[in-house]
């Protein structure tokens, strides 16, 4: 049985990142991993770049910087011989933004969706506004001046920017693109979805598990999931492809000591360890 699964996420929430670490360690053969590679398209010129930046600890390059790429890897799972493909379209978070504010999307992505039942949705767990309070919001409004009063100097006064969009919180963007695949002119489908809380290392310290940390740091997408139950089957992991931040010299000179798959951290409900295709595991045992 071939099971299909797409890759999701706004910008800088991990995508590119997790492909890179993922083609390392479906390649390298160095640490515990599930799945085996067993064909693919698309440009490995772009895999092998991403990774090879990923390996040395320098900045992966975003899907933005070099241009659209659109990969698929095909899987093995070594226990089961469940084969299953794993496609990362052609789009930049970029374009999922668009998709929010602009109310538009690539008639290819509709098309993929309708193909792949399984969704593997990034969220990076390095969220500032999302957090804050609405007397917090409240506090960075600045007050209205007005030109008249003599006793308020000129350069003090501040023009208010209009709302937009963009300024949406990214709860609900996310919410917003998962209920679009409810609806036309997306095909509607019984999907599994494994929601990747990315730069798990930030926050592990927390004491959350990755259901814990969304329900608190994101309690609209949480509810929205736990709401679409009959659309939406759900787990969220936490992982950290990198592994460590690449401004921190004296931890990158630690961490690379070890073999690069051991940087890798992904964590379950239960369980965590160094296997990312944990998640891809899941998406392929769907049954059919």
């Amino acid at each position: 049985m071939n099971t299909n699964f797409i890759i999701m996420g706004l910008p800088a929430s991990g995508k590119t990142t997790f492909l890179a670490a993922l083609w390392h360690l479906v390649e390298a053969n160095e640490a515990e991993c599930r799945l085996r590679f067993v064909g693919g398209s698309g440009d490995y010129t772009y895999l092998n770049m991403i990774t090879e930046a990923w390996r040395t600890f320098n900045p992966v390059p975003r899907t933005s910087q070099v241009g659209d790429k659109d990969v698929t890897i095909q899987l093995m799972d070594a226990e089961t011989q469940v084969c299953g493909q794993a496609f990362f379209p052609d789009l930049a978070g970029e374009t999922f933004d668009r998709q929010v504010e602009d109310r538009v999307c690539k008639p290819e992505f509709i098309d993929a969706l309708s193909q792949n039942r399984g969704i593997l949705f990034f969220i990076n767990a390095d969220v500032k506004e999302d957090a804050l309070s609405i007397n917090e919001f409240n506090s960075r409004i600045p007050a209205i001046v007005s030109d008249a009063d003599p006793f308020v100097e000129a350069e003090s006064s501040t023009e208010l920017r209009e709302w937009s969009p963009q300024d949406l919180p990214e709860q609900v963007k996310i919410v917003q693109l998962l209920s679009d695949l409810i609806r036309p002119p997306f095909e509607l489908l019984q999907r599994r979805i494994a929601v990747m809380i990315s730069a798990w290392d930030l926050v592990r310290d927390m004491q959350l598990t990755p259901s814990d940390w969304l329900a608190l740091h994101m309690p609209l997408v949480s509810q929205f999931l736990k709401a679409n139950s009959v659309y939406f089957e759900s787990r969220v992991y936490g992982v950290s492809a990198q592994g460590v931040r690449l401004e921190d010299d004296a931890a990158i000179n630690d961490i690379a000591k070890r073999v690069p798959s051991q940087r890798i951290q992904i964590v379950g409900q239960v369980r965590e360890g160094h296997d990312i295709t944990e998640p891809l595991v899941w998406l392929m045992s769907v049954k059919s």
